[in-house]
């Protein structure tokens, strides 16, 4: 998945702007899978969403950081920019 998104952004800039997309766009994916996961999990479960949207919000943007910046960081750190 990070090499294709990789890839796909490589197409359309050169490699030193291309970071500066890839970053924050592996960021917000992770978010929003994050708060989607936390959404179907309340609706599987039954649980209202609104007593449950702090704790939402804050698995989707720790998913972003944990895996949107550190993984697309180690992702950049192993490939040959």
């Amino acid at each position: 998945m990070y090499r294709g998104l990789w890839n796909f952004i490589n197409r359309f800039m050169d490699k030193g702007h291309a970071v500066s997309v890839f970053l924050p766009v592996m960021i917000i994916g992770w978010t929003l899978a994050g708060v989607a996961a936390g959404i179907l999990v309340c609706a599987l479960t039954g649980t209202e969403l609104i007593t449950a949207l702090a704790d939402i919000i804050c698995a989707g943007g720790y998913a972003g950081i944990i895996l949107g910046l550190f993984g697309g960081a180690f992702f950049l750190y192993r490939i040959d920019i």
